[in-house]
């Protein structure tokens, strides 16, 4: 089973109800990068949520009650045991990061989130070939944990990653397109 998750990266909160609006009425789940600013839209749809901000365990309560399904972070700490029953919890890898330094990390996690672009914060980067190496090392040392890929998915790309042991795919810019071309099939 795999996911296709559309990614909203807003820097308004018009920015980010527009592109809420603008997901096709079937899409029920949505991954939403969190900076530092907070722009926080209430949405009848569930939703994951990347704290891509300096102190992640300051906002997990927060983003919990506001609904959030996971909470990918970029470290994991003994105080995230007590909200693995609230929400999922994953382990953000930056494609920069070697795999050994997280790997003794993921027993404590719900899944991992693999960063497959270099530079991550936008939209619109070329997937990094990397990243299938990645996601059959950790599949191969972590055979039922669940491995979610971001940045760079399209058309093109998206079945190799499911096919090298990835379950969900977190989409930005190409997402339209591939949600359409599997809708037709």
């Amino acid at each position: 089973m795999h996911e296709i998750i559309p990614a909203v990266l807003a820097h308004t909160g018009e920015e980010m109800s527009e592109q809420l609006a603008a997901l096709p009425s079937d899409v029920t789940f949505f991954h939403m990068d969190v900076l530092e600013e907070d722009l926080w839209v209430p949405t009848e749809k569930d939703f994951e949520v990347h704290l891509m901000v300096r102190n992640p365990d300051a906002l997990i309560d927060e983003w919990i009650e506001r609904g959030a399904k996971r909470l990918s972070m970029h470290s994991v700490g003994p105080s995230l045991a007590g909200h693995r029953e609230k929400a999922e919890i994953g382990l953000a890898v930056v494609l920069q990061k070697p795999l050994a330094e997280v790997l003794p990390f993921l027993d404590f996690v719900d899944y991992v989130h693999l960063m497959s672009i270099a530079e991550i914060g936008e939209q619109g980067h070329v997937l990094d070939e990397r990243i299938f190496d990645r996601i059959k090392e950790v599949r191969e040392k972590f055979p039922n944990l669940t491995i979610s890929v971001d940045g760079g998915i399209n058309l093109t790309n998206y079945k190799r990653l499911l096919d090298a042991g990835a379950n969900r795919l977190v989409v930005g810019s190409g997402f339209h397109d591939l949600w359409d071309s599997l809708k037709t099939k």
